[in-house]
């Protein structure tokens, strides 16, 4: 988000200030200031548009499929939501917000381009002759004694050794190339108008720019002469692109000319510049974790095993050098890619806490991958401005769903089941940022059927399991969808489909782990929209479908 982006810069760009103004702005090194200035401001911008990758490689578990798959045949109702890429509720005030911020920031350069324009006509009604880069101008011209771009502009009524004075001052501007620097400091004061510091900063790459040029002045001029011609010839402060030869407030100049040089020794100091740069970028450089998904087929025996997996394993429990931190649950354990069943670990009488995560095989010290907790991705479908369908009497899906979502986390939660929820208040979320993670173990979005036309007959009151045929891993949805079809087809009090349906949404098609939606009633029937309401009912079915997801894991 480009808003949370501009804060990163913002507050980078007042740690490299306080650094400068507390350590680096009172030296009389006025060249490697100007380089901390610029070059700090760009790095300020650089450092949050940094992403580092940090590759995680996930191990997942994929049951061999052991029972037959029965699909309905009956019509699936339920539909991906049309606008399903809109974000936020009906007002966006995040997606408000960013247009007021680029519409001021439009302003602003459109007013720099305006300023600019400004100077070019002023320039050409007060001119009174140019030679080479040099314009005169006449005395009562608001723009003189000053440089612009590649120009020199003095004003024409000033004794000749006044001039050659602004001429030696103004063309230390122009041979440096100040004006880059002042244009860069000019965008980004456009960019980030609503941060003071920016305008801080800019005044300090104004003052370095005069300290450049009456350092270099002064090596050929009588200092007290300069300063009282700097004192002559001020002028109110002013914003435009433009470097003045003498503008208010003259104080600092006046005292870094007469300033003693410092020491050699003292550019040391500029060190400094190393830590801080490292502190902004541990803190604002953006971490992504990249994980590399291994999909194991779990099988169960140890007779299963082949020679060498088993003369491995028998390696592995001899040479244990290290333990994990704290019990997993694993069914398999990989070494360099190579698979071995826990079983053999169990047969050996090892607890859960003594599986090895480092072990040393044919004398190389190799690392134990062993799979991550069990985490369980809830999505309470719709939401927000998708409001879904409404029963008769009014009750919107996207209502029921997040309230059944609950009560599934709050019983996974007594049984210290991980379960994360997609939404936990009415919002719309679009459906590709419901997917799980591919960590995740499996993830089930909950919905509640209704009958497209009001008058229609509902068909069928009850649960339904629906998976995506489309998926390229549809197997093991599959797996998932039998088995909690098992486990839920102990519910009395309402039916349960006895077969999956197979349905083209994008959840279901395009999730990287197992992926259900369950219909859990149909609001269009008073019997089911009853039955379902009640919260003991409610937590019935979330604790057979808690049933199903754990017999889906040891499966």
């Amino acid at each position: 988000m480009i808003l949370i982006y501009l804060l990163k810069v913002s507050v980078c760009l007042l740690i490299f200030f306080a650094t400068y103004k507390l350590i680096l702005s009172k030296l009389t090194f006025f060249k490697f200031n100007r380089i901390y200035l610029l070059s700090t401001l760009l790095i300020s911008f650089g450092i949050p548009a940094l992403t580092v990758e940090h590759k995680q490689e996930v191990i997942v578990q994929q049951p061999v499929l052991n029972s037959p798959v029965t699909y309905s045949n009956d019509q699936t109702f339920e539909h991906d939501f049309t606008d399903g890429d809109m974000t936020g509720d009906s007002i966006s005030w995040t997606a408000v917000a960013e247009y007021a911020y680029f519409f001021i920031v439009g302003v602003l350069v459109m007013r720099s381009l305006f300023m600019m324009g400004y100077i070019k006509r002023n320039l050409r009604k007060s001119m009174i002759s140019i030679i080479d880069s040099v314009i005169l101008v006449s005395a009562d011209s608001k723009i003189k004694n000053c440089s612009f771009f590649d120009k020199i502009i003095i004003d024409s009524s000033l004794p000749e050794h006044e001039k050659e004075l602004i001429l030696r001052h103004e063309s230390v501007h122009v041979n440096q190339a100040h004006v880059i620097d002042k244009l860069i400091v000019n965008l980004a004061a456009c960019i980030l108008w609503f941060n003071p510091i920016v305008y801080f900063w800019r005044s300090e790459i104004d003052n370095n720019h005069e300290f450049l040029a009456d350092e270099k002045t002064a090596e050929t001029t009588n200092k007290g002469h300069y300063a009282s011609l700097l004192l002559n010839l001020a002028m109110p402060s002013n914003s435009l692109i433009v470097n003045s030869f003498s503008k208010l407030p003259l104080k600092n100049r006046i005292m870094m000319l007469y300033k003693k040089p410092d020491s050699g020794f003292q550019k040391l100091t500029y060190l400094i510049v190393i830590p801080v740069i490292s502190i902004c970028c541990f803190a604002f450089v953006n971490k992504k974790d990249v994980l590399v998904r291994k999909v194991v087929t779990i099988t169960s025996g140890v007779g299963k095993q082949s020679k060498r997996a088993k003369k491995l394993t028998a390696t592995l429990l001899k040479n244990i050098e290290d333990t994990v931190s704290k019990p997993v649950i694993a069914d398999t354990i990989i070494v360099n890619s190579q698979t071995f069943l826990s079983a053999d670990f169990i047969n050996n009488k090892l607890s859960l806490d003594e599986v090895p995560k480092r072990a040393t095989i044919d004398g190389e010290l190799r690392d134990l991958v062993v799979n991550k907790e069990l985490v369980l991705v809830v999505d309470a479908g719709h939401g927000g401005q998708d409001g879904a369908s409404k029963s008769p009497s009014g009750i919107a899906e996207k209502d029921l769903n997040l309230r059944a979502a609950k009560i599934l986390k709050e019983e996974a939660d007594k049984r210290n089941i991980k379960v994360l929820l997609t939404r936990d208040r009415d919002k719309m979320i679009p459906l590709r940022d419901r997917l799980p993670d591919e960590s995740a173990t499996a993830f089930i979005s909950i919905h509640h059927n209704s009958m497209p036309r009001p008058n229609m007959k509902v068909p069928f009151e009850g649960i339904e399991v629906i998976v995506s045929k489309q998926n390229p891993n549809i197997k093991y949805a599959e797996e998932l969808g039998s088995t909690m079809l098992k486990s839920l087809s102990s519910l009395s009090g309402t039916t349960v489909r006895d077969s999956l349906k197979d349905a083209n949404l994008l959840l279901l098609r395009e999730s990287k782990v197992p992926a259900l939606v369950i219909e859990l009633g149909n609001i269009s029937s008073y019997k089911s929209l009853a039955y379902f309401s009640d919260e003991k009912n409610l937590r019935i079915i979330s604790n057979l479908i808690l049933d199903g997801f754990i017999a889906y894991t040891k499966s």
